[in-house]
This record gives structure tokens, sequence and C-alpha cells, in this order.
């Protein structure tokens, strides 16, 4: 695994996403993507993400889902990486989703392929894994 994409350097991307998802912005999210990209949903449907306009639009539903859900923060936990080559790693993380008072709205599993950047880490594919509520 290169040093670009370490334990560290994923640890430090998913805590920026936590922080981007904390603005519920959809650019903030967006700037942790690359396009062409794909995303599987846990229904097994897959969301073409060829454009940032195609990832914005996409996060910024989840966002405003999330949020009229009563969701203020996420937080990660549980990485595991796989590397797979020198420019590339697999990622999966638990989210827990929390709500103002501190309680979990919901939880899941996902892995990201991560590709190491001048700009650091970005996505390019995502698979959630499951989801309990």
């Amino acid at each position: 695994m290169s040093p670009e994409l370490s334990q560290g350097v994923v640890e430090g991307f998913f805590d920026r996403f936590v922080e981007a998802f904390a603005t519920f912005d959809a650019a903030e999210v967006a700037s942790l993507f690359m396009t062409s990209g794909v995303a599987l949903r846990s229904d097994a449907t897959l969301v073409a993400l060829t454009t940032r306009a195609d990832v914005l639009n996409y996060y910024q539903a989840a966002l405003t889902r999330y949020r009229k859900g009563g969701c203020v923060g996420c937080q990660w936990d549980d990485l595991e990486l796989t590397g797979m080559g020198n420019v590339s790693v697999l990622a999966a993380v638990t989210w827990t989703l929390r709500r103002h008072d501190g309680s979990n709205l919901a939880n899941w599993r996902q892995s990201y392929c991560l590709a190491g950047t001048a700009d650091g880490p970005k996505i390019y594919a995502s698979a959630t894994h499951s989801t309990a509520r």
C-alpha cells in the first residue's frame, strides 16, 4: 500500500468526510469524490456518478433526507483497508448517524474504493453492505 493511502491518511480522509457531512452541503461532500464514479445502494441499484452534478444531486438528496430525519452529524468506526495495487485501496467503515441528543439514528457498513490523488484520497466507487436502523 502506498504512503498516500496509509492507515493514517485514510483515517484523516474519513475525518474530513465527517466534517463535510456536518455542513449538510453537498459541495463539501462532493469534493471528496472523483468523477466518473459509481455508488451501489443497499437495494443493489447502481447510481452512476459521471459528472460533478451527479455527485452533488445524489449527496444533496441524501443529506436533506438525513437532516429531515433528525440527523445532526455522523461518525465512522471499524476501518478495514485492503490494498489494490499502488494507487488504490478498498476502505470499509461502519457509519453511524447521530441525533441532536447523541442517540443513533441509523448505522450501516459501507466500502469505498479510494484513489490517491495530488489532493489526497478521492472516492471513485462505493457500496453499501448492510443497513440497520
